[in-house]
C-alpha cells in the first residue's frame, strides 16, 4: 500500500493501479486500495473500470468521504444519477468541492441544495466560495453576496478577492474589480493571477498601458499562465496591433490548447490581422457554434445539391453582417447548385430579405419549421464564411442582402422634400441601446457630437433605437440645421421602414451598432465611428463587408470629441460630392 501511494503521489498512475491490484488480489474488499484504485483508473479517463472499485469501497468503509466524492465525479461523468452520492460526501465532508459541483449540476432545485452546505459548515470559507461560483451564472448578485461572505471569513485571503473581482467584472463594474484586484495583490504581491485579472479589468475601462503593464508581470512571474496571455492578447487587440495580439493568442494556446475561449479569441485575432486561411477554422470555437445544436444532420461544407437549413446565431448586428453572404446562396439555389435553402434570421428582417432573394426560403427566427421542406444539411450564419469567402478576394463585388420597400422609400422622399427643405438630410445614431456597466465607454455621449451638429443647414434625422429625446432637449445645433425625429416610426421593431428612410437620406452617421449595419447591409452610403477594426476587418483598409461604409476609428488615446470632430470632416466631403453630382444630374 505504502508502495502504490508513493506511486500515485509521484503521478505515476500505472505503477500505482499494480500496486492496488496486488493487495485486491490478496484481500479482495480491502476498502483503501479498493477506493484509490478508482480513484486512479478515474483520473486516467476510465470512469467505466473505475465505478466498480468505488461502489464497492464505499460499501466496505460507508464513512469514508473520499470515496463518496469520487464515486459522485465517476457516475457524473457516465451520466449516471450521481447527486444522492454526491450529498453524502457532504455530510461526511462539508468542504467536498467536487462534490459540491456534482450537486448543482444533478439537483432539480440547486439554489435549495445550495442553501443547505452553509449550515454544514458555516463558517467554512471554501463552502461559501463554492455556492459564489456556483450561483454566478444564474444569480449573480446572490453570488457576489457569498463571495464577500468567503472574504469577511479569511480577509487575508487574497484568492477570495481574486474570485469577487473576476465576478464583479463580468457583471460590468471593472472599476470595483480593478480595486480588488489590487487589494490581492498587496497581500500577494508577485500573484501572476492577480495581475491578470487586475488587467482584465484595466482593459475594459480603456486603460491599455496599465494592462500591457500587469499582463507582462503575470507571464514574468508565471509564462504559463493562460489566462495572463488571454488578458494580453485582448489588450493588444485593443490597441489594434493585431500581429502582437496573434502572438500573444498563439502562447496561450500553447498552454491550453482545447480551450475553446482561446482558440476562438485566436481565430479573432488572426482574421483581424487578414489571415482568414488560419481564423476561418479557429472561428468555428466561437460560443454561438459551441453552444448551438441543430437538427440532426450532416453539417454543409459546400456539398452540392444539398437543401440547406441556415441557423441564425448570435444578435441583429451580426445576422445583418452575415445577410452579405445570402445573395451567394440565393444564386447557387437559382444556379441549380443547390436543391434549396431556407434562412432563419430575425422577423424583423424578414421582409428585408424576401423581396431581394426570392429564391430562398424564409422563417422566423427560433420559429417552429411549418414548411414541410426536408433539409439534407445545416449550417450557422457564420460557417458560410468560411465556406463562400475563404479569401479576401472573394469579398470583391459582393452585392448586399436586402432590399428595403420602393414605395416606403418614396414616402420618405416625400417627407424629406417637405421637412428638410433642400437642406442635405444626414441619419444620426450615436450609441447603442444598451450602455450598461463598461458598454458605456465604447460609445460617444451626445455632446461629443457637438462639432458634428454645429454644420450649418443639416437636417439631422434620429435613427436612435431608444427613446432619446431627453438627451437632445436644448442640444445647440449649428445655424439652418434642424433634429428631427421620423413621424410615425417604430426605430427599433420596423427595420423595414429603417431600410426605406435611408434609402432617402443622403448619409447615414452611427456608432458600431445594428443602426450601420444595416446601412452597410443595404448598401447605402454611411460614416462609422468605432473603437478598432477588430476581426470583421480582416486586415483591409475598407469595409469588406460593406463597401459603402466609411469608419473612423477612436484609439485608446483618443477622446471621442476628438474622434467626431473626424466625422464631422468626413460629413463635410461626403455632402459635397453629392451636392456636386446632384448638381450634374
Amino acid at each position: 500500500l505504502k508502495a502504490g501511494l508513493r506511486a500515485h503521489k509521484a503521478g505515476q498512475i500505472d505503477h500505482a493501479i499494480m500496486a492496488y491490484g496486488a493487495i485486491l488480489q490478496i484481500v479482495p474488499d480491502h476498502p483503501t486500495a479498493r477506493h484509490l484504485r478508482g480513484f486512479a483508473l478515474l483520473q486516467l479517463g476510465r470512469a467505466g473500470d473505475a465505478i466498480g472499485d468505488l461502489r464497492t469501497a464505499v460499501a466496505a468503509a460507508p464513512s469514508n468521504a473520499e470515496a463518496w466524492l469520487h464515486l459522485s465525479v465517476c457516475q457524473d461523468q457516465l451520466g449516471e444519477p450521481a447527486a444522492h452520492t454526491a450529498r453524502q460526501a457532504l455530510v461526511l465532508q462539508p468542504s467536498a468541492h467536487g462534490a459540491i459541483d456534482v450537486l448543482v449540476r444533478h439537483a432539480t432545485a440547486p439554489d435549495r441544495m445550495l442553501s443547505y452546505l452553509p449550515v454544514l459548515a458555516p463558517d467554512d470559507p471554501t463552502v461559501w466560495t463554492r455556492i459564489g461560483q456556483a450561483r454566478s451564472k444564474r444569480a449573480p448578485d446572490r453570488a457576489i453576496r457569498d463571495l464577500r461572505r468567503a472574504q469577511c471569513l479569511v480577509p487575508a485571503d487574497p484568492s477570495s478577492r481574486l474570485d469577487l473581482a473576476d465576478l464583479e467584472r463580468r457583471r460590468d463594474r471593472p472599476d470595483l474589480a480593478r480595486d480588488l484586484a489590487t487589494q490581492s495583490l498587496i497581500l500577494r504581491p508577485n500573484d501572476p493571477r492577480g495581475f491578470a485579472e487586475r488587467a482584465a479589468a484595466a482593459t475594459e475601462l480603456d486603460a491599455v498601458v496599465d494592462a500591457l503593464a500587469d499582463t507582462g508581470r503575470a507571464v514574468l512571474f508565471d509564462p504559463a499562465h493562460t489566462t495572463a496571455w488571454g488578458n494580453r492578447g485582448e489588450t493588444w487587440y485593443r490597441m489594434a496591433d493585431y500581429p502582437q495580439a496573434v502572438r500573444c493568442g498563439m502562447r496561450a494556446t500553447l498552454t491550453a490548447p482545447s480551450d475553446p475561449g482561446v482558440r476562438a479569441n485566436l481565430g479573432a485575432y488572426r482574421l483581424a490581422a487578414g489571415d482568414l486561411a488560419g481564423g476561418w477554422p479557429l472561428f468555428r470555437s466561437r460560443p454561438a457554434r459551441r453552444n448551438t445544436h441543430g437538427p440532426g444532420l450532416p453539417r454543409w461544407s459546400g456539398e452540392p445539391a444539398a437543401r440547406l437549413l441556415v441557423l441564425a446565431e448570435q444578435g441583429l448586428g451580426d445576422e445583418l453582417l452575415f445577410s452579405t453572404l445570402w445573395r451567394a446562396l440565393d444564386r447557387q439555389v437559382a444556379d441549380g447548385r443547390l436543391a434549396g435553402a431556407t434562412i432563419e434570421t430575425d422577423r424583423r428582417l424578414l421582409p428585408l430579405g424576401s423581396r431581394a432573394l426570392p429564391h430562398l426560403t424564409w422563417r422566423s427566427r427560433m420559429a417552429a419549421d411549418t414548411s414541410g421542406t426536408p433539409h439534407t444539411h445545416w449550417c450557422l450564419a457564420g460557417d458560410l464564411m468560411e465556406i463562400l469567402r475563404p479569401t479576401v478576394a472573394d469579398f470583391t463585388g459582393a452585392g448586399p442582402g436586402l432590399a428595403p420597400d420602393p414605395n416606403r422609400v418614396e414616402h420618405w422622399r416625400d417627407w424629406l422634400a417637405r421637412t428638410a427643405a433642400g437642406r442635405p438630410s444626414v441619419g444620426l445614431c450615436w450609441r447603442s441601446g444598451s450602455l450598461a456597466g463598461h458598454r458605456r465607454r465604447h460609445y460617444p455621449t451626445i455632446g461629443d457630437c457637438a462639432d458634428l451638429l454645429r454644420r450649418e443647414g443639416i437636417f439631422f434625422v434620429v435613427l436612435q433605437y431608444d427613446d432619446c429625446e431627453t438627451e437632445l432637449t436644448g442640444q445647440p445645433v449649428g445655424p439652418g440645421s434642424q433634429i428631427a425625429f421620423p413621424p410615425d416610426l417604430d426605430r427599433r421593431d420596423d427595420q423595414d421602414g429603417v431600410a426605406a428612410l435611408m434609402v432617402a437620406l443622403d448619409l447615414v452617421v452611427s456608432a458600431d451598432t445594428a443602426v450601420l449595419a444595416l446601412a452597410g447591409a443595404i448598401g447605402v452610403p454611411a460614416l462609422g465611428t468605432t473603437l478598432h477594426p477588430g476581426w470583421v476587418g480582416l486586415g483591409q483598409g475598407a469595409h469588406p463587408w460593406f463597401p459603402r461604409v466609411d469608419r473612423v476609428y477612436r484609439g485608446p488615446d483618443t477622446l471621442w470629441s476628438e474622434a467626431l470632430e473626424q466625422v464631422a470632416a468626413k460629413v463635410d466631403a461626403a455632402l459635397n460630392t453629392t451636392s456636386r453630382q446632384t448638381s450634374k444630374q
